[in-house]
């Protein structure tokens, strides 16, 4: 009896290929913390509507786009090519998102980054809106936000080569309007909690990528009582060639204290 088949050529595991080769691991450090989420779940229910109600990434997103306009040191990536290498800032914060896809080829699962353009300015249910639905949303439905979706299916689909896939993506990662344009900016946010993990560290193929575990309720030990809270893990993964473990930390630390103190920073 058989016991595998080899599956078709598959041009998305060329390009997941690509990307990850990217993260180079051994630049890469991690940071994790446990918060405590009251704060959150008060502020999700105060602006709960009849159609939205913030989500998670949502709080995350504005919250790592505050810090980024409070440390603009943070906020920046890296030109790497043979003939030199220059680190550039953005100035402007714009945080990007892992979205989970079901359409991709039959023989790779898929995932597109989308990108909340000017993530400190938008509001908690603005961000939640704009980000809601893309999961499932049709690419036949000409949504704008599947733009660049389309643009990397179409591209998996059409390149005869694979030297043309990687030169495109080079180009996408060394120009910084094509970065920008194409993958957003200095921080992506990706969450596997939705699956009942608990926490995941990984390294992604952007200067600062956070991700966050299963919200649940945990033992916390309060004013040195043990009691139970609805807490939420949080990495950060960090490119130590642009950011400093000092800085790292810092990012980090106020990155909780705006999420766990939502009411006051998050709430307008």
């Amino acid at each position: 009896m058989k016991e595998f088949k080899i599956l078709p050529h598959s041009r998305m595991f060329d390009i997941y290929n690509i990307l990850n080769k990217e993260n180079i691991s051994d630049c890469k450090a991690v940071a994790i913390r446990e918060i405590d989420i009251s704060s959150i779940e008060k502020v999700r229910t105060l602006l709960k509507t009849d159609t939205i109600k913030p989500t998670y990434t949502a709080f995350l997103a504005k919250a790592a786009a505050l810090v980024l306009r409070e440390m603009p040191h943070t906020n920046r990536a890296a030109i790497e090519s043979i003939f030199y290498n220059r680190i550039y800032s953005f100035l402007n914060t714009h945080v990007s998102v892992a979205v989970e896809r079901n359409d991709s080829d039959e023989s790779l699962g898929g995932a597109f980054v989308y990108t909340i353009y000017n993530t400190d300015q938008k509001k908690l249910n603005q961000i939640s809106e704009e980000v809601q639905g893309l999961s499932q949303a049709s690419l036949e439905s000409n949504d704008p936000r599947l733009e660049r979706w389309r643009r990397m299916k179409e591209g998996a689909r059409t390149a005869p080569f694979v030297w043309i896939i990687r030169l495109a993506i080079w180009f996408h990662k060394n120009i910084p309007s094509l970065y920008i344009s194409n993958r957003g900016g200095a921080v992506m946010i990706s969450s596997p909690s939705k699956y009942g993990v608990d926490f995941i560290v990984a390294h992604w193929p952007y200067t600062i990528g956070l991700s966050f575990g299963f919200a649940k309720e945990r033992p916390w030990v309060e004013n040195g009582q043990l009691v139970v809270r609805k807490t939420m893990p949080i990495t950060l993964a960090f490119d130590r060639r642009l950011i400093s473990g000092a800085d790292a930390a810092r990012f980090m630390n106020r990155l909780c204290e705006l999420l766990e103190n939502a009411e006051k920073h998050l709430a307008l």
